[in-house]
């Protein structure tokens, strides 16, 4: 047994690679041994859209389970082989629309019957006692549940509040730059307003796309994040979260005052607090206007200052 077979679970993400590898290297053998030129990761982009006909880009991602980047590079792929086309939504001229083109069409015609033996052969490869499609099917369950990634930061947060230690936390807050660190935000927020506050999940993300991120870390360890977004109202300041572990070691108004040096002298910035912090934004130059409100079944109110 090899090093990485010995690693047992940590090397789940190794060992799901090796079998996806194999499965693609012997896909595309089997496309070329019936005169198919047909790359197997075109396949969830290709079989959606036979099954759906016409998709935004939102829409397609959702359905094959990618990231919107990925999908975007697919598209790419498929655009440059003439397989797909985009085309202006009738409702909405903003919005572009994915579909098949004939050439797709005719090449899906080719490959229906090389499905079939596939399937024969994928089926009689994973008839085995532990299935691994029904493993999948609850791994997937779980995932939709709480993520790989989520998972570890509740853990950290457990161990951080297990062996609270005497010594001084080093803060620091960073603009996001990069696709991992704005996964690891998404989380902090996950773990904080949809797990913790019950927040509707597509709500929570709403206005992402056009948001500047932040990240707080805590001796290198992720601790917060928060964002800010250009509205005609002036700068809004939106979903400060900062897990259990790491409240009262400053994260909050590291992240405040970050995002405040940011932005524009003298420009109007503002936020929607949420009223039992309306106090922590007052201590970091915040003013309160309006009456209260409610979002989320949670009581909010509105905040401002001028920097």
């Amino acid at each position: 047994m090899n090093s990485i077979d010995q690693s047992g679970i940590l090397a789940i993400s190794t060992r799901l690679q090796r079998i996806s590898d194999r499965l693609r290297k012997d896909g595309l053998q089997i496309y070329k041994e019936n005169g198919i030129e047909f790359e197997p990761k075109w396949f969830p982009v290709i079989y959606t859209l036979e099954q759906k006909k016409c998709l935004s880009i939102g829409e397609l991602a959702a359905e094959i389970g990618y990231a919107h980047p990925s999908t975007i590079s697919l598209l790419k792929e498929l655009e440059k082989e003439k397989l797909i086309i985009s085309v202006k939504d009738k409702k909405d001229d903003r919005k572009r629309l994915i579909q098949l083109t004939p050439k797709a069409e005719e090449l899906i015609t080719r490959m229906r019957p090389v499905w079939k033996i596939m399937t024969a052969a994928a089926t009689e490869l994973t008839d085995t006692t532990n299935n691994i499609m029904l493993a999948i099917n609850e791994v997937e369950a779980a995932f939709k549940k709480k993520s790989f990634l989520e998972r570890a930061l509740t853990i950290m947060e457990n161990n951080k509040t297990a062996s609270a230690t005497k010594t001084t936390d080093h803060v620091e807050v960073r603009k996001i730059s990069s696709a991992e660190d704005l996964k690891t935000a998404f989380a902090i927020r996950r773990q904080v307003f949809v797990v913790g506050q019950n927040v509707n999940a597509e709500a929570e993300e709403e206005g992402n796309e056009e948001a500047t991120h932040f990240l707080a870390k805590v001796n290198d360890l992720p601790a917060g994040t928060a964002r800010w977004r250009k509205t005609k109202d002036g700068y809004k300041l939106e979903r400060f979260a900062v897990l259990n572990a790491y409240r009262g070691s400053g994260v909050g108004a590291a992240l405040v005052q970050t995002i405040l040096a940011d932005l524009p002298k003298g420009a109007r910035t503002y936020l929607h607090a949420q009223l039992r912090a309306a106090k922590f934004y007052e201590k970091n130059g915040f003013v309160q206007f309006g009456d209260v409100f409610t979002e989320e079944n949670i009581e909010h109110i509105k905040m401002e200052q001028y920097i």
